[in-house]
């Protein structure tokens, strides 16, 4: 009896040395939202990385989402909504030539084009896929998923016509904020 009380005793300490030792749910690199970077499941080639905007597009979120798919760069802005709490990303232009041209006094008198929302929800998710109920904000850390399948929307409707496909978009990498040189 006592021989098997022991075995017993050492399958348990086995089985919680086994449980200690692995790995939980990969939750990819640690990362603050401002310098996410981002691979579609499904997609070679396709990134999304979450930047600093020159000037904020609205009091939800100081990023926007920088798009890179087939040598072609889409931005894209967050939002929430006021009642039930849905956030969305949609469709805006170049936000470092939109400032620079506001900053130099080049847009004057020109109305302001809101970005295309179009009720494109945007959902961001913690490593155990927990939604994460506010859109990124710089100081923040990254979600670790996001799905936003506006953004293929919204590259299928832009000239000449892409086809992205529909997936979850994975935290892959932590890089510098990204000059506004850099996406020319």
């Amino acid at each position: 009896m006592a021989l098997a009380m022991k075995f017993k005793w050492l399958v348990l300490l086995i089985a919680l040395a086994l449980c200690a030792c692995s790995p939980a749910l990969d939750a990819g690199p640690a990362c603050p939202a401002a310098h996410a970077r981002y691979e579609l499941r499904g997609a070679p080639g396709a990134q999304m990385t979450l930047v600093r905007a020159p000037h904020a597009l609205n009091a939800y979120s100081d990023l926007v989402a920088r798009v890179e798919f087939q040598d072609e760069t889409y931005w894209f802005a967050f939002t929430s909504s006021l009642g039930f709490s849905r956030n969305y990303i949609g469709r805006t232009e170049d936000p470092f030539e939109a400032a620079r041209r506001e900053d130099a006094g080049e847009d004057i008198g020109e109305e302001h084009r809101e970005p295309e929302y179009d009720g494109s929800e945007y959902v961001g998710f913690d490593s155990n896929f927990d939604v994460i109920p506010e859109v990124p904000r710089a100081e923040r850390q990254a979600p670790a998923h996001i799905l936003a399948n506006g953004i293929a929307s919204a590259i299928w409707y832009s000239e000449p016509r892409r086809e992205l496909p529909l997936g979850l978009w994975s935290l892959a990498s932590c890089v510098g904020q990204l000059a506004p040189s850099a996406d020319r």
